[in-house]
């Protein structure tokens, strides 16, 4: 029973924070319009993508690490992050893309996303999901409440207000972990970026597949269309999503557990993933066009709630590849992914502009799910 009460708690913690930014990108459109929403989405997807790159590869290597040595996790933890932060002068880079302004506001949330996501592997290990569920309701809190209170549409104001959000659950996060109560001890080497870097082109060509997309609709098409591309791939990676944070609690016994026990796992996550991504499909069509009123018509959902429905079939043998040291395996394959999805999306989206994207997308989800199923079957 705990055991399920922590999945549970895990699967609703992982499932809000993408569920709250939705939700904040549906009335942030609905109250200010496609066009000057796009402008924060704009800014916050380079953010995003800045404090990833600084994140190299921490969470699946430090995760390994706490496993293998947990006695001596929060040194491992502490070298780490005081290493990676060698990297954060590059992020004074954004000041050659944006103005000023909304360049030190961008770097300010660098600083405070790449400190909060550092803390999700201790999370992870010591099963803290619903201390993080409450950092991220009040950061939601925080930002959902300016939207309702702002009558117009400021860049800058927006980007301090995801500032101060980020801050409180920086905050509250740490007070819930209290890590530095821990004895402290650190070594800054360039050591954990080599350590770290397998992981981090694991970690890239993820990124590579599940978020090169927005960067083209960003490039391509008009920004109204773009905000509309949000909201749809948001609602669609959110059902995609639903299989990584039932298994997370599984992370650290999934590495010591036996092959029939993996293999059981397995089975309950296929039983529940037809039935979880037929109901999502339905409640994103509901929402987005009858709340939202975006004017798609159904292909548009069923090819979307096709995104999500092979990361339940595949999730787990990534993991188990993971166990075995196979990460060049996932590399491959993701990298073969990768050229297949953007070649897809560069041939279709000028003609089928946003529904181009999402067959682009769905098709290099079921091309992940055959290329993992054909390697454990013929490996």
């Amino acid at each position: 029973m705990r055991k399920l009460i922590t999945i549970g708690v895990n699967t609703i913690q992982g499932f809000a924070s993408p569920a709250f930014n939705f939700l904040i990108v549906v009335f942030g459109v609905k109250f200010f319009g496609k066009s000057d929403w796009a402008s924060l989405i704009n800014v916050m997807i380079w953010v995003f993508f800045v404090s990833f790159l600084f994140g190299w590869g921490n969470r699946e290597h430090l995760l390994r690490k706490y496993s293998e040595v947990p006695a001596k996790m929060y040194h491992a933890f502490f070298s780490n992050f005081l290493s990676r932060c060698l990297l954060l002068p590059f992020s004074f880079l954004l000041l050659l893309f944006f103005p000023t302004a909304i360049a030190f506001w961008a770097i300010v949330l660098v600083i405070l996303t790449f400190t909060y996501s550092s803390l999700n592997t201790l999370v992870v290990y010591h099963q803290k999901f619903a201390a993080q569920l409450i950092a991220e309701f009040l950061g939601f809190a925080i930002i959902f409440g300016s939207i309702i209170y702002h009558e117009s549409f400021n860049l800058e104001t927006f980007l301090q207000l995801y500032t101060i959000a980020f801050f409180v659950k920086l905050i509250v996060l740490s007070l819930q972990l209290n890590f530095w109560k821990e004895p402290f001890s650190a070594k800054i080497s360039i050591e954990e970026f080599k350590t770290g870097l397998p992981f981090f082109i694991l970690g890239l060509s993820g990124w590579l597949i599940s978020k090169t997309d927005i960067y083209v609709v960003d490039i391509y098409l008009e920004k109204s269309q773009l905000a509309e591309y949000q909201l749809l791939i948001t609602a669609f990676l959110m059902l995609q999503a639903l299989a990584a944070y039932i298994t997370i609690p599984f992370t650290k016994h999934v590495y010591r557990a036996s092959e029939e026990v993996v293999q059981k796992i397995k089975y309950k996550l296929y039983a529940i993933s037809l039935p979880l991504t037929i109901l999502g499909g339905f409640a994103v069509w509901f929402i987005m066009e009858y709340f939202v009123e975006l004017g798609f018509t159904y292909e548009y959902y069923v090819v979307g709630s096709s995104i999500a429905l092979p990361c339940y079939f595949y999730t787990l043998n990534i993991m188990e590849l993971m166990k075995n040291h196979q990460e060049r395996t996932i590399i491959y394959i993701s990298f073969l992914v990768i050229f297949v999805s953007i070649s897809l999306i560069l041939l279709l989206i000028e003609t089928y502009e946003i529904l181009g994207v999402l067959i682009s997308v769905a098709s290099a989800q079921w091309v992940v799910l055959l290329a993992y199923k054909l390697h454990r079957k013929f490996a």
